[in-house]
């Protein structure tokens, strides 16, 4: 009677161990993940003759409602700008073009006055993605543009999906981590991780840091 029973309860164990298991879930697993070491950042020369500088939605700096890079909701844009301007006008002084992007809403004269666009730059409108569904393509065809820098944000957003599809469109990316910003640190860091392991992706981009680009 007692081994009857005795059996019974170490089976009601093993099932309820089963139980537990089966309930776990891939957020589990994440809960025990160690975030990964930074990615190398690499200095980088720029061939002038074939590359052009993004400067994606760095709109709203003067007013809020007129775009993402503001002091209230990404204040990490903010301060990037100094960095990016820096960035901006060495591109200009060594003759590489700037292109910009803004977000649905915006006007050229919403983009952060330090990184004012000048007469002749070319200037998208367009969601995450800044090829879809605007001339960019063709601009960068046109201009003969095989590498672009990329500065802007959100990381996750414009800098991601903008960059990626370059990638893998055959171009070269080189992306300074301090010029790609996001509310949250983590989201420039995945970012980051991405274009350094991403298939497709990792092969054709450079991470580096705006003070390691030279023209």
């Amino acid at each position: 009677m007692k081994t009857r029973s005795y059996k019974a309860l170490a089976a009601f164990a093993i099932a309820l161990l089963g139980a537990s298991a089966t309930q776990a879930t891939v957020i589990d697993d994440w809960n025990t993940i160690k975030v990964p070491a930074a990615p190398t950042l690499k200095p980088v020369s720029v061939n002038r003759s074939d590359t052009a500088l993004l400067l994606l939605d760095f709109n709203g700096a003067q007013d809020p409602s007129k775009g993402p890079c503001n002091a209230k909701n990404k204040p990490r844009c903010i301060a990037s700008l100094p960095k990016v301007e820096k960035l901006m006008n060495e591109a200009r002084k060594s003759g590489v073009p700037v292109i910009y992007s803004i977000t649905g809403g915006a006007t050229k004269g919403d983009i952060a006055s330090v990184l004012a666009p000048k007469e002749g730059d070319a200037i998208v409108q367009a969601g995450a993605n800044k090829f879809i569904n605007t001339d960019l393509e063709k601009i960068l065809t046109e201009k003969h543009i095989k590498t672009i820098i990329v500065a802007g944000t959100a990381s996750e957003g414009a800098v991601l999906n903008t960059a990626a599809y370059a990638a893998l469109k055959g171009m070269n990316v080189i992306l300074p981590v301090d010029g790609m910003s996001s509310a949250d640190p983590y989201a420039e860091q995945y970012v980051a991780w991405h274009f350094a392991n991403a298939p497709g992706v990792s092969a054709k981009t450079t991470l580096t840091t705006i003070d390691q680009i030279t023209f």
